[in-house]
């Protein structure tokens, strides 16, 4: 499924059940990922907020705990960006939606604080383009912060870690979600992406320092906070 067009159709097919799928095949530790990412960049700039690749608002959610000036949630599946605005009015956040690929934001040069990504960056048609728009719109003291899965490093856990995502997961998420495909390609995605050092020399060639670098859940997730250089 390497069209995004594709991809963005199989996003939105999901859209009703994705929340629901999410808790359940994480056992709800994505909430937690979310709050530490907000925890972490509540000292950094943050009057303008972008959240790229939103889906359904969660992490916009809980960055409006920040109070921000502005807050954006960008995605190119509007069905998903539809059930984030119905969240957002439920929530009284006033945040704006836009629907659009991350290698073309519809926004100016330099006009975000903070530019944030979660579990979405993997779906980049292409990185290079994806992080040098984010790195155009943030101003000269702008950071993002990317929150992507990875692989633990403990030997018994990464290969317990391998089984539940390479064998249970594509099975239980094919299930609940009534989807021939859409986990299976969360599996091949999370597989073929580069994560820890690998992850931070790409976000270096892009034009950014690394201010933090940080595994979650002993290396399923992990989180970047990055500077534009």
């Amino acid at each position: 499924m390497s069209n995004k067009n594709n991809v963005v159709e199989m996003f939105d097919d999901i859209a009703p059940v994705y929340d629901k799928i999410n808790r359940r095949l994480s056992f709800r530790t994505d909430i937690g990922w979310r709050r530490k990412l907000r925890k972490a960049v509540s000292q950094l700039p943050h009057d303008k907020i972008i959240d790229i690749s939103s889906g359904t608002g969660d992490l916009a959610i809980e960055l409006a705990k920040l109070n921000p000036q502005k807050l954006v949630a960008a995605d190119p599946a509007a069905k998903m960006l539809e059930i984030a605005t119905i969240k957002f009015k439920k929530r009284n956040i006033a945040a704006e939606t836009s629907v659009c690929y991350a290698e073309a934001l519809p926004f100016d040069s330099d006009s975000f604080d903070l530019a944030t990504c979660s579990f979405g960056i993997r779906n980049f048609a292409s990185l290079e383009k994806g992080l040098a728009e984010i790195k155009r719109i943030l101003n000269s003291n702008g950071h993002a912060a990317i929150l992507e899965f990875g692989m633990p490093q403990g030997f018994f856990w990464r290969n317990l870690y391998r089984f539940y995502f390479n064998r249970i997961l594509p099975l239980r998420g094919k299930r609940l979600s009534q989807h021939q495909s859409a986990y299976s390609y969360l599996n091949q995605t999370v597989n073929q992406f580069p994560y820890g050092k690998e992850m931070e020399a790409i976000l270096l060639a892009a034009g950014f320092n690394i201010v933090k670098t940080r595994k979650l859940s002993g290396g399923i997730a992990w989180m970047y906070i990055v500077k534009k250089s």
